[in-house]
C-alpha cells in the first residue's frame, strides 16, 4: 500500500478500527482515520510531505501511535 503522505510504498499494519495504519519507511508508522481518507479522495487532497512528517516527529514520542484525524489531515494539506 502507499503511504498516504509521501506516496512510498508501505506495509499496512492489521487494525481493529475505523482506520489505516501503516508503516512507512520515511515516514514512519502512523494511524489515519476512515473519515480523513474519504475527505482526501472526495477533495483530491494532497499531504504537504514536510508539514505531515513534522507533526509525525512531533508526536511519535507520546507511547502512542499517532493517528491523523479528518480535523487533523486538513491541517496538514
Amino acid at each position: 500500500m502507499e503511504c498516504f503522505i509521501c506516496s512510498t510504498e508501505s506495509n499496512e499494519v492489521p487494525s481493529s478500527g475505523d482506520y489505516k495504519q501503516l508503516a512507512c519507511p520515511d515516514c514512519g508508522e502512523y494511524k489515519i482515520s476512515g473519515t480523513a481518507i474519504a475527505l482526501f479522495k472526495e477533495h483530491n487532497w494532497k499531504f504537504n510531505v514536510e508539514e505531515a512528517r513534522r507533526w509525525l516527529a512531533s508526536q511519535q514520542g507520546s507511547g502512542t501511535i499517532p493517528l491523523i484525524s479528518s480535523e487533523t489531515a486538513a491541517t496538514l494539506i
